[in-house]
C-alpha cells in the first residue's frame, strides 16, 4: 500500500463490527430497527447542519451529480477466508446536494468464482454511476448479506469511509473458491443508491504455477509544442520530486522493460555543458538501469495517424543544428557527460555513456539520439488506433514488431501467448484482462481505489494461476499518464512482483515465444484528428521544400520537423480542444515561414531601349540568408527575358536584383510575371506582376534629335555673325564712304572668313592696298584714274 493520495477523503471514517452469522436475503427483522435508530441519528445530525438543503435531504437525496461506492480489503490486496476479514467501503458524494445518513450493506458471492465469465458477472452488478441519482433504478447485488453499517450525512463533494469486519464464517461457504466477489450497497431513505462490486483472490487457493508475465512502462512528459525541452523544464521535471524522477524512482529495482520518449535524451545532450546538473544525473542514471530499454517515436508521436493519411514511412527528426551552441561544446565548456555519476560513498565514476562527441565538436543527429536501446524495432501506438494496412507502414519503417491494446483485436484464446501475427505483421498484444486493472491501479486517486483495483489484478493472476489450461506468456501495459502517479506505480510493480503467481518476463521473452494468429480489430482514428495530421505532414514538407534555399537547411527544417512530432504526441488524445489550437497556432507561423522571403511589388517600369534590365526587389525576413533564382516571365512578345539571375540576400533584410531583358516586337504594355525559386527549382513564395511599358524606338529618335539639336545651334551662331557683318556693311553704306567700300567689304569678308573658321590666318597686307577705312579718314580721295593705275602696274 502507499499513503493515502488524497486525505481529505479521509475525513470521515468509523469501523463498525458484527457478529452475526452469514444471513440471506431478506434480512432478518433486527436489520429494520436498525435502520430506524440510524435514522434517528441521521435526523438528529441533519439538524445540526448548517446547510440550508439538508431539510430536503430525505425527499431527494441527490439532485444532480452522482453517489459512489469503492470496496476493497482494509490490509492486504488478497484474503484469506479463514481468518477474520476487515473491509472498507468508501461513499463519496459528487452530487451538488447533501445526501442523508443511509444504510450501508456489504454482499459477499453465493457460489465459488473460477471462470474469466463469473468474474465478469458479478462485476457487472453494480453499473456505473448514474448521473440523476434521484431516478436510479438499481438493482440489488445477487449475493448474501455479510453485514451492515450505518453512513453519515454527507455534504457535496465529501466522502466517507466505512469499515466493517466479517467473521471468519461469513466465507465458509466460499471458502475454496480461487476468487471471492464482494459488494456494497448504500440505501437512503429506502431507496438504493448506489452499489459497488469487487473481487480478490483467495490467498488460500492452491496453485498449478505462476504465469510469466511482462510489463511495459512508458517514460514520457506532458504533451507540449516543442520539439525540444528546455533547460527549466527539464531542471524542473528532473529535480529529486520532479516527474522524469519520480518515473525513474518508480522503476529501479523493478522487472519491467522501459519504453522512453528520445526526445527527453535529445534535449538533454543539446544543451551540451548548459544541461541542467540534475538532468545530466538523471540521464546517467537511466544509462545505468539494467532494465530492458526501448524508443518510443520520437516525442511519443502518433505513429498510427501517420500511417491513415498515406504516409509511406514515419516521420524522424532530421536536424539539431539550429538548437545547438558551439559555446556549450568547446574545450573549456566539456561535455553534457563529464561531471559523471556520484558512487554512493561519495566518489565519482565516469558515466555509463557518453552524451556528446569529442570536446569541441558538435554533435551530430545521430549522435544525439543515439542510446544502447535492446532493441529498436518496436512500434507502440495509441490505444485502439490501428487500422489495417498500418502495421505494414511501421515495418517499412523499421518497425517490424508492434504492441497492440487488447482492444484492437478480436478475443482470441483465453491466456495464449501474447505474441502474435495480426494482419500479415509481428505483434504482441497486452492482455485483456490484466491490463485494465494494473492501470487502473496505477492511477488510483485514493488508497481504498488503489486496493480495489489491485485485488481484481490478483483475481485474475488467480484465475490463471490455479486453472489447468496452459497458459502463455502474457504481456500487460501502463498507459502513458502513469508517470503522473508514480507512487502507485511502484506499488503496483511491486505488488505484481511479490505476487506468488507472477514469474517476471522480459518483452524479449514475450516477443520471442511462438506467434498466435489474431484478427485485426479496424480502429482509425477520428477523421478531423486525422484531417490535422495531415495539414501537419503538408506544411513540414512545404517548410522542407522551401528551405532548399538556405546554404544549410536543417537550420529551417530541423525546428519544424521536431516541432511537427510534438505534436503528433499520442498525449495530445486526451484533450483535443488543447491540440487543435496547438496545431492552428503552429500552421499559422509556418505560413509566416513561408511568406518571409518575397519580391516586392514594384509601380510601373519604363522600357526604352532595345535592351536593359529589369530591377527587382527581394524581401529576406529569415534570420538565415538565403540564394534564389529570379525568373522573369513576359505577357507578350514585345520583350523578351535573356537570363535568370541568381542573388544572396542577407538575413533580414532587402536587396535587388536585375534581370536582363530586350524589346522584342513593338512597342506598348507588358505585364512581367517575377517569381523566385530555389536553386532546386522549388518555387519561393508568390509570383508579382509588374506593370512595364515598352518603347524601345526611342533610342534612335533621341540620337536623331540630340544631332538636330547641336546642327540648329552651330548654324544659329554662323547666321548671326554674318548678320551681325551685313548690317556693320548697311551702316558704312549709309554714312557715304564709298571710296572705302571695298577695302569695306574686303575687310569684312575676311572678317566673315575669320568667323566661319575657313582661313587659318589674317592675309598680308598689299602694299598697294588702301589703307583701312579707319586709317584714311580725313585725307584726300585719290585722283581719278590712279587706282587703274596700280591694277595696271
Amino acid at each position: 500500500m502507499v499513503p493515502e493520495s488524497n486525505p481529505a477523503r479521509r475525513r470521515c471514517s468509523r469501523v463498525e463490527s458484527t457478529n452475526s452469522a452469514q444471513r440471506s436475503r431478506p434480512g432478518p427483522p433486527f436489520r429494520h430497527g436498525f435502520l430506524v435508530v440510524g435514522a434517528a441519528a441521521a435526523a438528529a445530525l441533519a439538524l445540526l447542519t448548517p446547510t440550508p438543503s439538508a431539510a430536503t435531504a430525505a425527499e431527494e437525496p441527490a439532485a444532480a451529480g452522482s453517489v459512489t461506492l469503492r470496496i476493497a480489503p482494509t490490509v492486504s490486496t488478497t484474503i484469506a477466508p479463514d481468518a477474520t476479514v476487515t473491509l472498507e467501503v468508501e461513499v463519496r458524494n459528487a452530487t451538488t446536494e447533501p445526501v442523508s445518513a443511509g444504510a450501508l450493506r456489504v454482499v459477499r458471492s453465493d457460489s465459488d468464482i473460477d471462470e474469466p465469465g463469473e468474474v465478469d458477472a458479478w462485476l457487472a452488478q453494480a453499473p456505473e454511476p448514474v448521473v440523476d441519482v434521484a431516478a436510479a433504478e438499481l438493482t440489488s447485488i445477487d449475493g448474501t448479506i455479510a453485514s451492515e453499517a450505518a453512513t453519515a450525512v454527507l455534504a457535496p463533494g465529501e466522502s466517507d469511509t466505512v469499515s466493517v469486519t466479517l467473521p471468519p464464517e461469513a466465507l465458509d461457504p466460499i471458502d475454496t473458491s480461487p476468487v471471492l466477489g464482494f459488494g456494497a450497497e448504500l440505501l437512503v431513505d429506502g431507496r438504493l443508491v448506489a452499489t459497488a462490486a469487487e473481487v480478490a483472490a483467495n490467498a488460500n487457493a492452491p496453485v498449478t504455477g505462476p504465469t510469466s508475465l511482462a510489463v511495459v512502462v512508458p517514460v514520457t512528459v506532458p504533451p507540449t509544442a516543442s520539439g525540444l525541452l528546455g533547460a527549466d523544464d527539464l531542471a524542473t521535471w528532473t529535480s529529486p520530486f520532479g516527474l522524469l524522477s519520480r518515473q525513474l524512482d518508480a522503476l529501479v529495482g523493478r522487472p519491467v522493460t522501459i519504453a522512453v520518449d528520445p526526445r527527453i535524451i535529445a534535449s538533454i545532450r543539446a544543451l551540451g555543458s548548459a544541461a541542467p546538473v540534475s538532468a545530466v544525473a538523471w540521464l546517467e542514471r537511466l544509462a545505468g538501469l539494467p532494465n530492458g530499454i526501448f524508443p518510443l517515436a520520437y516525442a511519443d508521436a502518433d505513429v498510427a495517424a501517420q500511417a491513415q493519411i498515406g504516409m509511406p514511412a514515419l516521420l524522424a527528426p532530421t536536424s539539431f543544428t539550429d538548437a545547438l551552441d558551439p559555446a556549450n561544446f568547446t574545450a573549456e565548456a566539456g561535455g553534457a557527460a563529464d561531471p559523471g555519476v556520484p558512487d554512493g560513498d561519495g566518489a565519482t565514476s565516469p558515466a555509463p555513456t557518453p552524451t556528446t562527441p569529442a570536446t569541441g565538436e558538435l554533435p551530430t543527429a545521430e549522435a544525439l539520439l543515439a542510446w544502447p536501446y535492446t532493441r529498436t524495432d518496436l512500434a507502440w501506438p495509441a490505444d485502439d488506433t490501428v487500422a489495417a494496412g498500418d502495421l505494414a507502414v511501421f515495418g517499412a519503417s523499421g518497425l517490424t514488431t508492434s504492441i497492440l491494446a487488447p482492444g484492437n483485436v478480436e478475443p482470441g484464446v483465453q491466456w495464449a501467448n501474447a505474441s502474435s501475427t495480426v494482419d500479415g505483421a509481428s505483434a504482441v498484444v497486452a492482455d485483456a484482462r490484466l491490463t485494465p486493472p494494473l492501470r487502473e491501479a496505477t492511477e488510483a486517486q485514493s488508497d481504498i481505489e488503489w486496493r480495489a483495483a489491485t485485488g481484481r489484478l490478483g483475481a485474475e493472476l488467480a484465475l490463471i494461476g490455479t486453472s489447468a489450461e496452459p497458459r502463455g506468456t502474457l504481456l500487460a501495459t501502463l498507459s502513458r499518464s502513469a508517470g503522473a502517479q508514480s507512487a502507485r506505480v511502484s506499488a503496483t510493480l511491486d505488488a505484481v512482483t511479490a505476487n506468488p503467481l507472477v514469474a517476471a518476463a522480459s518483452l524479449t521473452d514475450v516477443v520471442g515465444a511462438p506467434p498466435v494468429a489474431r484478427t485485426l480489430i479496424d480502429a482509425p482514428e477520428a477523421q478531423p484528428r486525422l484531417d490535422n495530421v495531415a495539414r501537419i505532414i503538408r506544411a513540414d514538407e512545404s517548410v522542407a521544400a522551401f528551405a532548399t534555399m538556405l546554404d544549410d537547411p536543417g537550420e529551417l527544417t530541423g525546428p519544424t520537423r521536431r516541432d511537427a512530432l510534438a505534436l503528433l504526441d499520442v498525449g495530445w488524445i486526451a484533450d483535443i480542444p488543447a491540440w487543435e489550437a496547438a496545431v492552428g497556432g503552429w500552421l499559422v507561423a509556418q505560413s509566416r515561414t513561408l511568406d518571409s522571403v518575397s519580391v516586392v511589388p514594384s509601380s510601373l517600369i519604363n522600357v526604352v531601349s532595345s535592351e536593359t534590365g529589369v530591377p527587382t526587389t527581394i524581401l529576406n525576413a529569415l534570420p538565415y540568408p538565403v540564394t534564389v533564382i529570379v525568373n522573369v516571365a513576359p505577357s507578350n512578345g514585345r520583350l523578351v527575358v535573356e537570363d535568370q539571375v541568381t542573388v544572396t540576400i542577407a538575413p533580414e533584410s532587402r536587396g535587388t536584383a536585375t534581370v536582363p531583358v530586350a524589346a522584342g516586337i513593338g512597342n506598348g504594355a507588358v505585364t512581367l510575371s517575377v517569381s523566385l525559386t530555389s536553386p532546386t527549382g522549388v518555387p519561393i513564395g508568390v509570383p508579382v506582376a509588374i506593370p512595364a511599358n515598352v518603347q524601345a524606338d526611342w533610342e534612335g529618335l533621341g540620337a536623331a534629335i540630340i544631332g538636330i539639336i547641336v546642327v540648329v545651334f552651330f548654324g544659329l551662331g554662323i547666321w548671326r555673325n554674318i548678320r551681325r557683318l551685313r548690317t556693320r556693311r548697311a551702316e558704312a553704306a549709309a554714312s557715304g564712304e564709298t571710296g572705302e567700300s571695298d577695302a569695306a567689304d574686303e575687310a569684312a569678308g575676311a572678317s566673315e572668313a575669320d568667323a566661319a573658321g575657313q582661313t587659318t590666318g589674317a592675309p598680308e597686307a598689299d602694299a598697294g592696298t588702301a589703307p583701312p577705312a579707319d586709317e584714311s579718314a580725313g585725307t584726300e580721295p585719290p585722283p581719278a584714274g590712279a587706282d587703274d593705275g596700280r591694277r595696271d602696274g
